[in-house]
Order: C-alpha cells, then structure tokens, then sequence
C-alpha cells in the first residue's frame, strides 16, 4: 500500500522522455557543421569583396545562399527526426537532398552566362561552406559513437533454451 493512497504511481505516459544520445549528437553535428560553414563563407565573402571585382562577390553571396539550401535542411530534419518514423525519415531525407540538389543544378544553370556572377566564386562558396560542412558533420558523428537501442520484443516470451 502506497503511503499517499490518494497519488497513482507514474506511468511510462506520465515521465518525460529523455531524448536519445544519438538525436542530441546529430543536432549537435549540424548545428556545428551550419556555424563552421557560415563563417567559412563569411570570409569568402570578405575576400571576394576586397578583391573589388562585383562579379566575384555576387558569386560568393550566391554561393553561400546555395550553402544554406545544402545545410538548413539538414538542421532541419536533425531537430524533427525524433518525431518522424523510420520510413517518414528516410523518405524525407531522400526528398529534401533531391529539392536541395534541383535548387542547386537551376540557380547554377540560370546564372552561368551571366557575366556580373563569377561561377568560380559560387564553386568556390560551395566548396568551402557545403563540403566543409558535411565534413565537419561527418567527423562529429562518427566520433560520437551512438549506442544501439533496441526496444524489446512485445508479447511473452518464449524460452528455447531446452528446459
């Protein structure tokens, strides 16, 4: 008997879940990887400016709004994983790399015999930003070392151990 009769003891509905190791090392990596591309193509973008030449730093402000269309997503979907299902995630990953790489082909087709935007500057924005980003993303994930959790199987079970 409960010493206090008139409190029900808590359920598993009632406790607060604690979010997996592997959501907080995900979120961590993107938010990492976003800032170090940012700053990354901030100063490509400082560059291209003291280089006076207007096409080139139109072409890094390009490429690194293109680096945000690589990464926000990404960030994104870090934060709203926990509440997807397996198979909602995997198609909305497989979904925003397909809108982010369409985005990225049609800006570059659209601007590439413009000549007051440097394609060069954009590659150079785009490598920089994205790519050290992803890296940066990928490094941290595998140095997080995301433990494996299983749930257990529902029902009874059934012991084959030969007794």
């Amino acid at each position: 008997m409960s010493p206090r009769p008139d409190s029900a003891a808590p359920t598993d509905a009632d406790r607060p879940r604690r979010r997996a190791v592997g959501d907080r090392a995900m979120q961590r990596a993107t938010l990492t990887a976003l800032v170090v591309g940012i700053v990354l193509d901030a100063l490509v973008i400082v560059l291209a400016a003291t280089i006076g030449d207007p096409p080139a730093l139109t072409g890094a402000l390009i490429g690194t709004g293109l680096t945000l269309v690589i990464v926000l997503p990404t960030l994104a979907i870090a934060f709203a994983g926990k509440h997807l299902t397996p198979v909602t995630m995997a198609a909305t990953v497989l979904g925003s790399w397909a809108v982010k790489m369409l985005i990225v082909i049609l800006v570059l087709i659209a601007v590439r015999d413009l000549a007051s935007v440097s394609t060069r500057w954009i590659g150079l924005a785009l490598l920089v930003g994205a790519v050290s980003a992803v890296f940066v993303e990928a490094v941290l994930l595998a140095r997080s070392r995301q433990p494996l959790q299983v749930d257990p199987p529902e029902g009874p079970s059934d012991d084959r151990s030969g007794s």
